[in-house]
């Protein structure tokens, strides 16, 4: 499989990856393969969470990671006075999967509750 990115989208994904700790092979399939819509409703009109546990877990860990990175950017920060290349980047990348594990939770509420 070929990925066409501009050089800007490119850089994201490649600064995205470091601050998973990932490859960027494995960042993008990671990324690509996360389920973007909860499963459908059961008879009962609740859904099955098990699919949305299941990423939630995954972003367990990318959050773990990214902010294991934050931590050390910080704290050479603090140390050398002087912002490491990658904070700016490590921060966006934290922010940006917080806010999909709280769109996760919200869905996993609903699910549970039967509501959308």
């Amino acid at each position: 499989m070929t990925v066409r990115l501009s050089e800007a989208e490119a850089a994201a994904v490649e600064a995205n990856a470091a601050a998973a700790r990932m490859a960027t092979s494995a960042y993008l399939a990671e990324a690509g393969s996360a389920p973007l819509v909860p499963a459908p409703a059961g008879p009962d009109g609740a859904t099955e969470t098990g699919p949305l546990l299941v990423e939630l877990m995954g972003l367990h860990r990318q959050v773990r990671g990214a902010a294991h990175n934050l931590n050390q950017a910080v704290a050479r920060l603090h140390s050398t006075g002087e912002p490491a290349g990658d904070l700016t980047a490590t921060a966006a990348y934290l922010a940006r999967v917080a806010a999909r594990v709280d769109d996760l939770v919200t869905a996993i509420a609903a699910a549970q509750t039967g509501r959308r």
